[in-house]
C-alpha cells in the first residue's frame, strides 16, 4: 500500500511516532544541524502523483559514533586506556583475572550511538526511466610458475592427512627435475637455459627461447580477490509547473546537498576564528524504489539497497529553455545523483533480495 492509502494500524502509528521523536532528540544530542527545510515529506510532482505509480523514496539516515560519560579529552582517554591496558596484562600474567576485570570495568563507560532514520526529511519522486544495477567482483589472473602448479595440483587432489598432500608436492619436484613424469631431460635442460635467460634483458630471453624452441608455462590462474562495492546513479528531469513547485524542487536538492556533505569539527583558534580539524561522517541514504498500482498494492523495483552515501551532485538550471517564473525560480531543472553503499554483498544478502 502507499503511504497516501496505506491504514496504519495503531502499534504502527505509535511506532512511527516513536521513531521521528527519537530521530528529533538525536539530532538535538549530537549537535547536528537541520537542512534548513520543513520537516514533511518533500514530494515531485506534488499534483498527479498518483497517476505515475512508480517512485523513488531517499530517506536520510542519522548515525552517531559511540560517546564517552563525562568531559573526558582525547589525551587523558588514551593515558587512562593505557594505564588500563598495563594493569590488565600484569594482572593476566600474576593469574589475577578478577583484578583485571575490575580493571577494565571501571574504565571510561562508553554508550552506543545512534541509528535512526528521519522520517520528516524524506524525498519522494518519480522514479526515473532508467534504473540500473551493476554487481561488480574482482579477480586477478596471476603466473603462480611451474612450483605453484604442482603445490595447487596436490593439494586440489589432496585426500588424507594435510602432511601427505604436501609430501605428494615435494615428490613432484623430485620427479619434475629427475626428468620423470614424461618429461625429457633434453625439455627440462632447454627450458632451464630459457627461464634463467628470461631473467636478463628481454631482447636475450626472447633469442634463447626461439633458438631452444621453448618458452616457460606461466601457469596462469584466475583467483577471486574480493567484491567491489555497489554504485547507482539517477538522472531526474524537474519541470515545474508553478512557483509553488519550484520551491519544492528547490527544497529537494538542497536537502540532498545538504546530506552528501560532512560538518566540520572546528574549534576556536587564539585569533578567535573557528579552525576546521576534520569532518563528522555525511548521512547516508535509505533508498526504495516500488511501484504502486492503482488499489494501492505496492511492489518493489529492482534490488534492495543497503544504506549509500551520496558522492556526486550534478544540477544544471535550464539546460532546454531560458524560462523562468515570476518569482524568479527556473522552470526546468535537470539533476544527477550517483550513490555507493556503504558494504559489500554476500550470498546472504542477494537471498534476502539485494
Amino acid at each position: 500500500m502507499s503511504e497516501e492509502t496505506k491504514t496504519l494500524s495503531p502499534a504502527e502509528a505509535i511506532e512511527i511516532r516513536d521513531n521521528a521523536i527519537a530521530a528529533e532528540g538525536a539530532i538535538q544530542q549530537s549537535g547536528a544541524r537541520d537542512d534548513g527545510t520543513d520537516n514533511r515529506i518533500l514530494k515531485y510532482p506534488i499534483s498527479d502523483i498518483n497517476r505515475y505509480g512508480a517512485r523513488i523514496v531517499f530517506m536520510p539516515k542519522l548515525i552517531t559514533g559511540p560517546k564517552l560519560d563525562g568531559n573526558m579529552g582525547l589525551g587523558d582517554l588514551l593515558a587512562t586506556l593505557g594505564k588500563g591496558l598495563v594493569s590488565v596484562v600484569t594482572d593476566v600474567f600474576d593469574g589475577d583475572t578478577d583484578s583485571a576485570k575490575e580493571t577494565l570495568d571501571s574504565g571510561p563507560q562508553i554508550k552506543p550511538g545512534v541509528n535512526l532514520p528521519l522520517p520528516g526529511k524524506k524525498m519522494e519522486i518519480y522514479l526515473p526511466i532508467s534504473l540500473s544495477s551493476t554487481d561488480g567482483l574482482t579477480y586477478d589472473s596471476p603466473s603462480i610458475g611451474a612450483s605453484g602448479a604442482i603445490l595447487s595440483n596436490a593439494l586440489t587432489n589432496a585426500e588424507g592427512s594435510a602432511g601427505g598432500a604436501l609430501g605428494n608436492a615435494v615428490g613432484d619436484f623430485i620427479n619434475l627435475f629427475k626428468g620423470a613424469g614424461g618429461v625429457s631431460a633434453n625439455s627440462l635442460a632447454s627450458l632451464g637455459a630459457a627461464r634463467l635467460a628470461s631473467k636478463g634483458p628481454k631482447e636475450i630471453g626472447d633469442g634463447v627461447a626461439s633458438s631452444l624452441r621453448v618458452t616457460v608455462d606461466p601457469n596462469i590462474r584466475t583467483l577471486f580477490r574480493g567484491v567491489q562495492v555497489r554504485q547507482f546513479a539517477y538522472q531526474f528531469k524537474f519541470i515545474a509547473k508553478n512557483s509553488k513547485e519550484a520551491k519544492e524542487i528547490k527544497a529537494i536538492i538542497q536537502r540532498f546537498r545538504f546530506y552528501a556533505y560532512p560538518e566540520s569539527i572546528a574549534f576556536a583558534g587564539t585569533s578567535g576564528a573557528d579552525i576546521s580539524v576534520g569532518f563528522k561522517y555525511p548521512h547516508p541514504f535509505e533508498i526504495r524504489a516500488s511501484y504502486i498500482d492503482a488499489d494501492g498494492n505496492s511492489f518493489r523495483v529492482g534490488p534492495l539497497m543497503k544504506d549509500a552515501y551520496l558522492t556526486s551532485i550534478t544540477t544544471n538550471f535550464n539546460p532546454s529553455t531560458m524560462s523562468f517564473h515570476q518569482d524568479g525560480e527556473p522552470v526546468e531543472i535537470d539533476l544527477s545523483l550517483s550513490f555507493t553503499e556503504e558494504t559489500t554483498l554476500s550470498k546472504k544478502d542477494i537471498l534476502e533480495g539485494y
